[in-house]
């Protein structure tokens, strides 16, 4: 071969190199994150914050996308629906996410449609009244509903979600009955009790912790099995004689065909998210308290609940309650 056939040689096969476009790095483009809930709650706050650190390590915009309805049923279904290309997350609230199809057979989606990721927050639920309520304590309450059976107004999220759960569990174990409200989140609810129209909020510490602390809001309990630091004047409902333990697991999750390379992408993103310092502080200023699964244990973690739920359907079904 000569050295002119050589050179020649040589360079065709650089640029056939060269014509080989480069493999294109995730993501390329912005990222849909679907919110089950609606606008202004602690459950699409989180979720924006999140949204904003993610998208800053990976080089793109996470839009957030409310999509309401049906206690979550809406926005999950979508997200088990959407394009397996990396381009959809969806936040996912236990166990509201996990109850719905053993509440019904017609649910729009199916838990292994869609792959959990990462839980991020676990926040503690809280049975409160607005300021000017005439209950003092979680006793005069259940006084009140006791003389006046069904009259009281107690509001959640949805059938089957932690609040409706919680206050199923405290009314059972008070032997009272409540007219229970259902809201598409929990602002609507801390609005309407502010508002007098409910006469009781079932939902999350978060929501309430700072109407708590400004004196809008009065907490009647905590159910947790200690006192939160974020309100500490707060008892628990155990103290009051009250077994009740529940909290609302927030966390991220994608269609359940999403690539490994791109999950694992996500998933060290968000580790990375979780890990930041200031995305844990202001979280702490919003009164959420992080509690991290990562990947498989959070499908774990799922799947565990929803063995609880269903023993607890076949026990005593919720549904019309």
């Amino acid at each position: 071969m000569t050295v002119k056939t050589l050179i020649a040689s040589a360079t065709a096969a650089v640029m056939a190199v060269a014509a080989v476009p480069a493999a294109a790095e995730y993501p390329e483009r912005p990222v849909t994150v679907i919110v089950a809930w609606g606008a202004g709650g602690s459950t699409d706050t989180m979720a924006r914050i999140f949204a904003n650190y993610i998208g800053e390590d990976l080089g793109q915009r996470f839009v957030v996308e409310n999509r309401e309805g049906a206690g979550g049923e809406i926005g999950w279904t979508a997200l088990a629906n959407a394009p397996a290309d990396g381009y959809t997350v969806g936040l996912i609230n236990s166990p509201s996410f996990e109850s719905k199809g053993i509440v019904r057979d017609d649910v729009g989606y199916d838990m292994e449609d869609i792959r959990p990721l990462v839980n991020v927050v676990t926040d503690p639920g809280v049975l409160a009244v607005a300021a000017d309520s005439p209950y003092e304590t979680l006793d005069d309450f259940v006084a009140a509903a006791k003389e006046n059976p069904g009259e009281l107004s107690v509001s959640h999220e949805g059938v089957g979600g932690d609040d409706h759960l919680a206050a199923l569990d405290f009314t059972d174990k008070a032997g009272i009955d409540v007219n229970f409200v259902t809201f598409d989140g929990n602002a609507e609810a801390t609005a309407a009790l502010q508002g007098g129209h409910i006469d009781a909020f079932e939902g999350n510490m978060s929501e309430v912790a700072n109407q708590i602390e400004n004196g809008s809001v009065r907490a009647l309990a905590v159910w947790s099995s200690d006192r939160m630091e974020a309100i500490p004047d707060v008892p628990t409902g155990q103290e009051q004689g009250y077994d009740v333990i529940s909290a609302a697991s927030r966390g991220f999750a994608v269609p359940a065909d999403l690539s490994e390379e791109q999950y694992n992408t996500l998933l060290e993103a968000a580790r990375g998210v979780i890990e930041n310092e200031e995305f844990r502080a202001e979280l702490a200023e919003l009164n959420m308290p992080v509690v991290p699964i990562y990947g498989e244990d959070f499908v774990e973690f799922l799947e565990n609940n929803r063995e609880t739920l269903e023993t607890l359907w076949e026990k005593d079904p919720w549904i019309e309650q």
